[in-house]
């Protein structure tokens, strides 16, 4: 090999391997833009979900806190019929001159009655 003569490449050759060599640097930033655009668009996805998840969290929280207030208000209901059934009944009699009559009917001796005059 060493007794052949060296050859010398064409300009036309030079320059095409340049214009290769520009077209592969142009072919490779496209993936990466790809690759870029691909990343950005999974975590715009990932936001996304996040975002829901939230969501979804909050509106049971809300619905939790709902029924415990409801719980709170059937309690509250059910003692005040408690207390409604064990009072014992009354007649509350009141004029427009602010005079006001309690009676309590198991005590009562005679019957409240009505008379005109």
């Amino acid at each position: 090999m060493r007794v052949l003569p060296r050859a010398k490449a064409s300009p036309a050759f030079t320059s095409e391997v340049m214009r290769r060599i520009r077209r592969e640097e142009a072919t490779r930033r496209a993936p990466f833009v790809f690759r870029l655009a691909a990343g950005f668009a999974m975590a715009v996805c990932i936001v996304a979900v996040v975002h829901v998840a939230m969501l979804q969290q909050q509106r049971r929280e809300q619905l939790a806190e709902l029924r415990m207030e409801q719980q709170k208000i059937e309690a509250e209901l059910n003692a005040v019929k408690e207390i409604a059934e064990e009072a014992e009944p009354m007649v509350v009699l009141e004029n427009d001159r602010g005079t006001r009559v309690i009676m309590d009917l198991d005590s009562a001796v005679q019957p409240a009655s009505l008379h005109y005059d």
